[in-house]
């Protein structure tokens, strides 16, 4: 089902009717939908942002409401307008069938969204930073899960992202799907890990808040036990985001640079750099002074130790806030020998942990408190900044910075994202991924592994649901020059089991799903089996399934030409 052209001209008389012509509302080439973008929506989100969406689906036309993977905020700015007003039991905004409605009615039902979402969503673009002023990698989530069935590629795509979040150019040059570009990424991704930019965790039940943030930790050392509050792998990366996070393209030179202003001789004496009034650049009075390892500011009865790793992280992160002014005042002392600019010196690197098999651990043990400081408005240097004690250590104030990025993986068919904990579901943007039967568009010995996996999977779907279908990577060992033994391997130990065990051993859906190319179903009568001293009440007969030991071609034709 495609639009007509009556439709689409149409959906371009609403776009007329609401003024909501200042960009061009985008109709797919295919005719199925048909975008109208709200005034303030930036162009530069392209059509993955925020729009009204004309869609068709099974057959339907509906009316929906769109926040897209390019809305800045994109789950903070959902529930938003979830409050305002949505559609039960849909993942869009608002969903409406217009399918058998009449002109008159199609534009009332869009006079309905309008007025409940315009305003809001103009507010929000309006006192939103400009996608141009914006950092590249602000268009990606700092925390993000990437959910779907298995085999649909969640953990081979966290290399990508954690690519493209660390080295966007590098990405960008290499994102092509070929296979020299896939070991270039994976090259890439194996030397970040190694630098400390990126760790891998897999949660389990057993995982705990110990392992993840802090937690007493023993020690043997000469047979003797000793205990120590250790830093478990979520503070450790934290901790190096923020103290090493920050790459100066001079950083040894600006080390360099500092030492010799504390310790040479005539910088002792220079009254013009030390020891006299300095004023910030909101007019508070300071006196600035040096000892043997780092720069003293005293104001009032304030001392601040300016140390070199302070002085660095307060150039770039802006924390603590209230340095800056006096950070203002003493990079020229540093620097005025040097046509070095603070925006050229600095580059803020940033960090990746990714958790495979986030579902699996127990969400309120292991995060803690962590739960509230990853949330992007809570991070160090965000307008509501949040930092607590932490239970063991108990004596600093820990928070989350804005240069470390979360990426989870969760499979569906483990257990549904519905049961996932809320809290943790509100701070996550969630990324679908499915079956890509696209990728398979090829024959193996006359067999089309594209119809294969459709057939299987829309069998499933309609046995099962969407959530337990069987994703494109347990056939992309295969390839056109592949053998019907290669791809009978892959049905009888990965296919075939994995429909059993979502199917608990109810054979009669798996024969349903595959055909009787793949299963043998045998009656057996007890009368045969036991002698005739057994008395039972079962029954006559009982049927057995097994599977065959090979499968020839007709089987697949048999389970591909059902359709």
């Amino acid at each position: 089902m495609k639009f007509n052209n009556e439709q689409i001209e149409l959906f371009h008389k609403i776009a007329k009717k609401f003024n909501l012509l200042h960009r061009e509302p985008h109709c797919s080439i295919g005719k199925q939908y048909f975008q109208i973008y709200p005034i303030y929506a930036p162009e530069s989100e392209g059509v993955a942002g925020t729009h009204y969406e004309f869609v068709v689906r099974n057959e339907k036309i509906n009316l929906e409401m769109h926040l897209e993977k390019r809305t800045p905020d994109k789950v903070q700015f959902k529930n938003k307008l979830k409050s305002i007003y949505t559609t039960p039991n849909t993942q869009a905004l608002f969903k409406e069938d217009i399918t058998y409605l009449n002109e008159e009615e199609v534009i009332k039902c869009f006079t309905l969204i309008y007025n409940k979402y315009e305003n809001t969503i103009n507010s929000f673009y309006k006192n939103y930073p400009k996608r141009d002023e914006m950092n590249v990698n602000n268009n990606i989530a700092l925390n993000q899960i990437l959910f779907g069935p298995p085999g649909t590629g969640k953990t081979f795509n966290t290399i990508n992202r954690a690519v493209e979040i660390i080295d966007s150019v590098f990405y960008e040059n290499h994102k092509e799907p070929v296979p020299e570009n896939r070991k270039a990424l994976k090259s890439k991704f194996e030397e970040l890990s190694s630098a400390g930019q990126i760790e891998f965790v897999t949660f389990h039940q057993s995982y705990g808040y110990e392992e993840f943030v802090e937690g007493i930790k023993a020690t043997t050392i000469d047979g003797n036990i000793s205990y120590s509050v250790g830093k478990g792998i979520f503070k450790s990366l934290s901790t190096r985001a923020l103290s090493d996070g920050i790459e100066y393209i001079e950083n040894n030179e600006f080390n360099k640079i500092y030492d010799e202003y504390l310790t040479t001789l005539d910088y002792i004496n220079d009254e013009d750099a030390l020891g006299r009034d300095f004023k910030t650049p909101t007019g508070r009075p300071f006196k600035l002074f040096r000892n043997k390892t780092s720069f003293v500011v005293k104001a009032n009865t304030t001392t601040i130790s300016m140390s070199c790793d302070l002085l660095k992280r307060t150039i770039v992160e802006k924390e603590p806030p209230y340095y800056h002014s006096y950070v203002n005042i003493i990079l020229p002392l540093l620097l005025k020998d040097k046509k070095i600019q603070i925006e050229q010196q600095t580059k803020i690197k940033n960090y990746i942990l990714i958790i495979d098999e986030i579902n699996r651990g127990n969400i309120s043990k292991i995060f803690g408190e962590l739960i509230t400081l990853i949330e992007p408005s809570k991070r160090i240097g965000a307008d509501e900044e949040i930092r607590v004690k932490l239970p063991y250590s108990n004596d600093e104030l820990f928070g989350v910075p804005k240069n470390l990025y979360i990426i989870g993986t969760m499979n569906t068919a483990d257990r549904s994202i519905a049961l996932l904990d809320t809290a943790l579901r509100r701070r996550f943007d969630f990324v679908e991924m499915m079956p890509k039967s696209e990728l398979l568009n090829f024959e193996v010995q006359g067999i089309s592994l594209k119809k294969l996996l459709e057939t299987i999977n829309l069998r499933v779907e309609y046995l099962y649901d969407r959530d337990h279908t069987i994703g494109h990577a347990y056939f992309m060992e295969l390839n056109k020059d592949s053998t019907l033994d290669e791809l009978n391997a892959v049905m009888k130990n990965r296919i075939i089991p994995l429909l059993q065990e979502y199917f608990y051993d109810d054979w009669e859906k798996v024969l349903l799903i595959l055909g009787d190319g793949f299963v043998i179903k045998n009656s057996q009568n007890p009368n045969k089996i036991f002698d005739e001293s057994f008395e039972s009440d079962m029954e006559d007969d009982k049927i057995i399934y097994s599977v065959k030991d090979t499968f020839d071609s007709s089987a697949y034709e048999g389970l591909c030409q059902s359709r």
